[in-house]
């Protein structure tokens, strides 16, 4: 076994770990499993999609931020009402964001060969990071996001209305990331397979159907 061969497996056994441990996002272990099966690549620090409350004076700000709510995989008009209830040191931004994938790869063909992937079922904001000891790093994201000025000062009234339409509409962006998550793991397993192929049923859902 070779230096990336061992990075690899290296990988594989940690997000074992995190996901036993409970580290790791909950549904994103199927998407991890479908490039775990490409023999020239290996995933790493890869987010499913998640919504994010963050009190910082601007929503990317480093300093002087940090995240207060975080949830993966939905929210409820009550965990906003919990955070609201609680003081704020800057503004609180909500943040929708959809999945972020980093992968490593043994060369650039096999890069290339992931992002024309992922490309293809709508992570156009993907791109080739670096080149080091690892492999080539590939990031791949979808356009899926929201930054929204929830709150300027802890004084400010949010009505029980307009937090049910901020719940509402952050789930449904959610949701939608979970959707191209499940679209990239089928478009990975199916690479390269004639007998395969994918497509959309009439409500956007997709599906996979064998053409043998």
């Amino acid at each position: 076994m070779d230096e990336w061969e061992q990075l690899r497996e290296n990988a594989w056994e940690r997000i074992f770990r995190d996901k036993e441990i409970g580290y790791l996002d909950p549904d994103i272990f199927p998407l991890l499993e479908a490039f775990r099966k490409r023999e020239k690549a290996y995933t790493q620090s890869s987010c499913s999609g998640r919504i994010t409350i963050i009190d910082s004076m601007l929503p990317w700000s480093r300093k002087h931020s940090s995240i207060i709510y975080k949830n993966h995989l939905g929210t409820t008009i009550n965990e906003f009402k919990e955070i609201l209830g609680h003081g704020q040191a800057w503004r609180l931004w909500l943040v929708v964001q959809g999945p972020i994938v980093h992968v490593y790869t043994r060369d650039e063909e096999e890069a290339w060969d992931i992002l024309r992937i992922a490309r293809s079922v709508g992570y156009k904001h993907s791109a080739i990071l670096s080149k080091n000891y690892k492999g080539v790093l590939v990031e791949l994201r979808t356009g899926i996001k929201i930054v929204h000025l929830l709150r300027e000062r802890k004084e400010e009234l949010i009505t029980d209305d307009y937090l049910k339409t901020l719940v509402n509409t952050s789930i449904e962006i959610l949701n939608e990331g979970k959707r191209k998550m499940e679209e990239l793991r089928q478009a990975i397993l199916f690479d390269g397979n004639d007998s395969v192929k994918l497509r959309e049923d009439p409500e956007g859902k997709t599906e996979v159907h064998n053409l043998s």
